[in-house]
């Protein structure tokens, strides 16, 4: 007969196997995770990735969060009160991984959750005995049968003993508690269930632009608590669930403003070329607001040129403040724009103009899906070209700055230090703009 989960319950919390990891400091790093769906809800397990104390990401399955209309965390500090939860953008199909995000909304969230130690990369190993936990934290042993599944390496496969509904993103460990996966479901008619590979899954994670600070390399269970993530670094993104978009960390620092050194056609608004400190990091749009950025956080598509992954155009300066702010943000000012767009560089381009840039010469005048083209040095796209960027600051008579040249401009005006003032209300085909935030 087969032996069920509530078999094995009892046993596994009276009687724990000799050798089993620390449950006390692992649960407190592990959620339930319900997804409300027609005609049924669906519920998963979760592992904590990122905790601050306004923001709370959690690698979870896929196939439970897909289709659902709300989502809830519970965590293992408190498990009757549940926590509302969102989908970030870009899960890993292939490895049924999706990231969720809880924010404060009116309460604080948990504190002291623990940094999960994680297992060597390749060090798995067949029979070996790890473990499974479900949405209710009931710990279940098993063993490894093999290190590939449908020989997808990325994947293992593990005796399934009483693994049912509830496991589908949780985690795997072994006898030290460290993570060795993330669950799957089952297989072959329930002969035997499948887990990614936590090696797989973190690289899946960071390829999406997902940071894993909570996930902590070696150790073993009772590493120290992890109250926030670390300091963000030069070249670390992340993903704004309000717009779905992708910034960019931009790290403080000193730059030369103004004409470059080698530039022979700056006007003289762009001179004389001055020293400038900025003196405080942020975020920064990796690309220009897309078009279904925008939709999804103003509704409707006020530009000329029509596609989801173009950047939005025929956009304002009030509009662009608005939408900003409606995300969390602002509009970056020139020194922002100028700093960021050089990233390190110090001529008047960051790369050659046909790699980098949408111009005259390469348009064919139109618009172009972001990303196409080289990023800069700090991971930033389409920061010259495409289309002109509303920046925050304005001059004496009232006009508005815009930066970076657009997809109708000669490589005269393609240029870093290149500056132009127009009215802020004016609405053209090759006016876009991208946002700067300070998450905390």
């Amino acid at each position: 007969m087969a032996i069920t989960r509530r078999f094995l319950l009892p046993l596994c919390i009276a009687f724990p196997l000799l050798g089993a990891p620390d449950w006390n400091t692992l649960n407190r790093g592990i959620v339930k995770v319900e997804a409300s769906k027609r005609p049924a809800s669906d519920t998963g397990a979760g592992i904590v990735i990122t905790a601050s104390s306004d923001s709370i990401r959690i690698l979870t399955a896929a196939h439970v969060v897909a289709d659902a209309t709300a989502w809830t965390v519970y965590f293992y500090s408190d498990q009757a009160v549940g926590y509302p939860a969102a989908v970030l953008p870009r899960s890993s199909d292939g490895l049924d991984l999706a990231v969720l995000e809880v924010r404060p909304q009116g309460r604080a969230l948990p504190r002291n959750l623990p940094g999960l130690p994680m297992r060597d990369r390749g060090t798995l190993r067949v029979d070996e005995r790890i473990w499974t936990i479900d949405s209710e934290w009931v710990h279940i042993p098993n063993s490894v049968v093999r290190l590939d599944h449908d020989s997808d390496t990325r994947l293992f496969e593990y005796t399934k003993v009483a693994v049912d509904d509830g496991f589908s993103g949780g985690p795997v460990f072994d006898d030290d508690g460290r993570l060795v996966g993330v669950h799957r479901g089952g297989a072959a008619g329930g002969r035997y269930a499948v887990a990614a590979k936590l090696d797989s899954a973190i690289d899946a994670l960071a390829a999406l632009g997902h940071n894993t600070p909570s996930l902590v390399r070696g150790g073993t269970a009772g590493s120290p608590i992890v109250s926030a993530p670390a300091a963000p670094r030069m070249g670390d993104t992340r993903i704004n669930a309000k717009d779905g978009l992708t910034y960019v960390w931009i790290p403080a620092g000193s730059f030369t403003m103004g004409c470059s050194p080698d530039d022979s056609e700056c006007h003289d608004d762009e001179k004389p070329p001055h020293a400038e400190q900025i003196a405080n990091g942020f975020w920064l749009g990796q690309t220009e607001v897309t078009q279904a950025a925008w939709a999804k956080v103003e509704g409707g598509n006020p530009s000329g040129f029509k596609g989801d992954q173009l950047p939005v155009e025929s956009v304002d300066w009030s509009q662009a403040v608005a939408y900003c702010s409606a995300v969390g943000g602002r509009l970056p000012t020139e020194k922002e724009w100028e700093y960021a767009a050089r990233g390190g560089t110090t001529g008047a381009r960051y790369g050659s103009l046909d790699t980098i840039a949408w111009y005259t010469g390469n348009s064919g005048a139109t618009t172009h899906p972001v990303r196409l083209k080289q990023k800069n040095a700090l991971g930033l796209y389409d920061m010259l070209g495409n289309v002109w960027e509303w920046t925050a600051d304005d001059s004496d008579d009232g006009l508005k700055t815009m930066r970076g040249g657009a997809w109708g401009y000669s490589p005269q005006v393609i240029r870093v230090s290149y500056r132009v003032r127009n009215e802020p209300t004016l609405q053209l085909s090759y006016i876009g703009f991208r946002c700067a935030l300070e998450f905390r």
